[in-house]
């Protein structure tokens, strides 16, 4: 079963995203990639990683065959693309519901519809609810169902990725919690990371290449 501590969960989830959001600028270089890990929107929790720790969690996925080091003809400096969705046979639109959880944690199955659709289009919940049963019903499962089985609204749901120890308990979230992630909140984060993607295009079309 395959198992990933927390830089390597962002390191790939933000991998998978940039590929699917922005492939003009894929592979990425060391400190896009630093720089997409420490985004402010799109993540949970926010983090401060170094360019030496996303080095060597790259280093250490390269070994698992979960991450690849590219070298252009005309590259200064070397860039990486992500590995794992060709490892476990993913779709896009798959590839974007674990991405999501990666690079979030668990979410309800509305969240998850409306953020993985940035990357991939899931039109509606049925689309989404065969897609969680095509990787839940796998061999070897890489989501698993939070909620209550009898519970009809709000299910949530998270990736089974966590490294051992760190996966999250079956248990209804807080009113805090709730909260702290409110309908509002998380339309503002996706509307923000949104404008990034439409940013990094007019930078691709201004020939504007990030480091």
């Amino acid at each position: 079963m395959l198992k990933l501590n927390a830089i390597e969960r962002r390191v790939l989830g933000t991998l998978i995203e940039k590929w699917l959001t922005t492939p003009q600028n894929y592979p990425l270089s060391l400190n896009s990639l630093t720089n997409g890990c420490n985004q402010k929107s799109a993540r949970d929790p926010e983090t401060s990683y170094t360019e030496q720790q996303v080095l060597e969690t790259c280093q250490s996925l390269k070994r698992r065959s979960l991450c690849t080091e590219f070298f252009g003809s005309s590259a200064r400096v070397s860039k990486f693309e992500e590995a794992m969705t060709v490892h476990l046979q993913l779709s896009k639109d798959q590839a974007a519901v674990i991405a999501e959880l990666l690079l979030r944690g668990p979410q309800s199955e509305g969240e998850l519809r409306q953020r993985a659709s940035r990357m991939a289009p899931i039109n509606d919940l049925a689309s989404l609810h065969a897609l969680l049963d095509q990787l839940n019903t796998r061999p070897e499962p890489l989501v698993r169902r939070l909620s209550d089985p009898t519970r009809s609204r709000g299910v949530r749901w998270s990736h089974t990725l966590y490294a051992d120890g760190e996966e999250p308990a079956d248990t209804p979230e807080s009113p805090t919690a709730s909260q702290s992630h409110s309908p509002t909140t998380s339309a503002l984060e996706d509307r923000v990371a949104q404008l990034e993607t439409r940013v990094a295009e007019l930078e691709r079309q201004l020939g504007v290449r990030p480091v």
